[in-house]
This record gives structure tokens, sequence and C-alpha cells, in this order.
């Protein structure tokens, strides 16, 4: 599925995502006040990003050792695991969350993002079959839509007043990830499965796990806002956070049993 001259780089890039992760979850345990530069009502989203981080680090690196013997499927669930970790440090090095690590979070987001070109430039979906078991493929796209046109709806009920007023919202860049980048890409998942397209099948799982790893990461920054920041209780908020996480992740075995690799 990858080329075997592309796969020692890839796996170097992401070794190196992935210690850089740890070694900023790391310094946020370490550094006092580490969000300070973060506004209030967005603290916790940090910290449980920080909660998600560090066992998403941990995975990619067995993930990688994996990987090197020759366990070729497994290149789905790094994928995911890579795609996790330029969301999450793109958040955090676009809106400038400032402190002494700072630079560790460029270094992930760069190191993430080159892996991942290599990777789509390295990937061949041919080597992708479906397998005795049946792939779900209208499932996983039914609910990628569904998540389309919420998030989408959700983000434009906030953004539209703002541009309305003229006033930048805090937090602003998750807009610009998601209905940049994440939105469409989720939504073209979607319409490859639904399809039945062999680039659909290569993405489904890599976005599954971004989209599952993601969804429980703003679920867990949802109810630390009430358990351990005194905030309210979101009922909404948490229920649509469950299903952007569970959903997913709920899927990804079903996925996972369709498919097989040509080696």
């Amino acid at each position: 599925m990858i080329a075997p001259a592309a796969a020692p780089t890839l796996l170097r890039l992401s070794d190196v995502a992935a210690v850089l992760t740890l070694a900023a979850v790391a310094s946020a345990l370490l550094l006092p006040a580490p969000y300070a530069a973060v506004p209030d009502h967005l603290r916790p989203g940090a910290w449980s990003q920080d909660t998600i981080s560090a066992p998403a680090a941990l995975c990619l690196l067995v993930v990688n050792w994996r990987l090197r013997q020759g366990w070729a499927k497994g290149w789905l669930i790094w994928a995911g695991l890579v795609g996790y970790l330029i969301y999450a440090y793109g958040l955090y090095s676009f809106d400038r969350v400032m402190n002494p690590a700072y630079p560790l979070y460029l270094a992930v987001l760069a190191a993430s993002v080159l892996a991942a070109v290599l990777f789509v430039r390295a990937a061949d979906p041919s080597a992708l079959t479906t397998g005795p078991r049946p792939l779900p493929r209208r499932a996983v796209a039914a609910l990628f839509g569904l998540l389309v046109a919420l998030f989408t709806a959700l983000w434009l009920s906030q953004l539209l007043p703002a541009m309305a007023a003229r006033q930048p919202l805090p937090g602003q860049t998750i807009f610009v990830l998601d209905l940049a980048f994440a939105l469409p890409l989720t939504g073209l998942t979607a319409v490859l499965l639904w399809r039945g397209h062999p680039v659909g099948d290569l993405l489904a799982i890599p976005m599954l796990m971004k989209v599952a790893v993601l969804g429980v990461s703003v679920f867990l920054g949802t109810f630390y806002t009430w358990a351990f920041f005194d905030g309210p209780f979101l009922a909404f908020d948490l229920a649509l956070y469950a299903l952007m996480g569970f959903g997913p992740a709920a899927l990804i075995r079903p996925v996972w049993r369709g498919l097989e690799v040509i080696v």
C-alpha cells in the first residue's frame, strides 16, 4: 500500500512527531500556567487535547514499530493518528498558544504535515481490496454527511453574527481548519465511499480515526468545563461531541474487518 522506498522517511517523521508531542504534553504538566494565553472558556479544551494527544502519540510509536515489522494494513491507522496531530497542533500553532513550549507545537505540525504529504504521494489505493466481511461504506458515508451538516450549521451560527458585527471570535482557528479543510475532506470521503471509489476506502479508517479522536477530545473538554472549571453542564454539546467521537469509533472495526491489503 506504501511504496517501500518511502516507508523509512514516513516512519522517521512520525517518530519525531510522536516524541515531540509527548514532550509538548509533558511541558504542560511542568510549566506554570501553560495555557494562560488561552481564553478562559477554551482552556478546558487545551487540557482535554493533552489528555488525548499523549496516548495518541504513544499509539503512533507502537504502530510505527509494527509497520517496521511488515504490518501493511497498519498504514491506515498511522494516517489517522498523523491526521489528528496535524489538526491538534495546527490549532495550537495558529491560535498562538504562547508559552515556552510553543516551538514544540510548530515542530509537531511541521513533521506531521510533511509526513502526510509524503504519505499521499506514496499511497496506492489499488492495494486495498474488500475482504469476505461486508464493508459498511454507506453507513460511514451517512455518518460523515451528518457530521458535516451539523458542524457546518453550528460553526456558521457563530460566525455569521461575528461577521455582521465585524468582531473576531476567540479560538477562530477551529473555524478555519474545519470549514476550509476538515469538513470538505470529510464530505469528499463520504461521497467517494457512497460511490464505492477506492480512494474512499483508503480514506475511511484515517478519517474515522481522526474524527473519533478529535471528537473524544472535544467531548472531554466540554466535560472538563463542567467538572473542573465551574462551567455549565452543556447537555446538547456533550451529545453532539459524543456522536462525533464515539460514532466514528464504533465504525472503525467493521471497516477494518472489511478491508484487505494486497501485499
